[in-house]
């Protein structure tokens, strides 16, 4: 095998190897508590994986994650796509939108807390909420740009709102949600995190604010470097779900031949 093309095939790969090794060497030169070898860190985190913490913590916030970002995703679209099609809808919900949209979703969490407690439901909720919005308001744009031309010739063919909406609205609007919901990815382990920081038993957040709190600096490290595995993991899988569901919109905008 030619280098050169190794190091292209492979070249993130290496440049994170690269940053790593600077990690260590720069920890190990100025020996401060604050910044641990990356070996220490990469132990921490092979411990958390492997132990007992996988199965308390990860997976039980893994899971709440995802179900967060789905009721999240799902309520999104169809709340998005309903004001899409109903143009006169938008002037009396797009001022709840545009509050919701700009309001941190963090500071959502004492009233929920207030509402549902510190329960797992809520957690949820948190979550959900927070994936919500960007997928609203692409499913209504996404709405919005469906060829009118495309909508008239099915009614012609005597398909009724539900079928129209069906096979036409959704399947078209579908890229700009998808786009939405990749963005919803990130929040829903932001909104994990920030959950679990207050009241809770078991999850990331907790391994997070416990490392911290007893000045576990590799362990407080490791939890950071597994999150931002997860979101690269769950990037990468949303990015693989994504191709396979709009895969025939790049042959049918003509890139398919490129």
């Amino acid at each position: 095998m030619s280098v050169v093309p190794f190091l292209r095939r492979h070249s993130g790969l290496l440049f994170v190897a690269l940053l790593l090794l600077l990690w260590e060497i720069a920890a190990d030169y100025f020996k401060v508590r604050s910044l641990p070898p990356f070996s220490r860190v990469a132990l921490a985190y092979w411990k958390i994986v492997t132990g007992s913490a996988l199965g308390e913590h990860v997976l039980p916030s893994l899971g709440r994650a995802l179900a967060g970002f789905a009721i999240g995703t799902v309520a999104g679209a169809a709340i998005g796509l309903a004001i899409g099609i109903t143009r006169a809808a938008e002037p009396w919900v797009r001022p709840v939108l545009e509050f919701g949209r700009s309001l941190p979703a963090p500071v959502i969490l004492p009233a929920a807390l207030l509402l549902l407690g510190a329960t797992p439901s809520m957690r949820i909720a948190i979550i959900a909420l927070g994936c919500t919005f960007p997928v609203i308001l692409n499913a209504i744009d996404g709405a919005r740009r469906v060829d009118p031309l495309m909508i008239d010739t099915a009614r012609a063919f005597g398909l009724d709102t539900m079928a129209v909406l069906r096979r036409v609205i959704f399947p078209a609007a579908l890229p700009q949600m998808l786009a939405g919901a990749r963005i919803s990815v990130s929040i829903a382990l932001i909104m994990m995190v920030i959950s679990e920081l207050i009241a809770a038993s078991s999850g990331i957040g907790v391994l997070l604010f416990q490392s911290q709190r007893l000045f576990r600096v590799a362990d407080t490290y490791a939890v950071v470097l597994l999150l931002g595995t997860l979101g690269w993991l769950l990037t990468l899988l949303f990015v693989r779900i994504e191709r396979r569901a709009v895969g025939w919109q790049a042959g049918w905008s003509g890139r398919g031949n490129d």
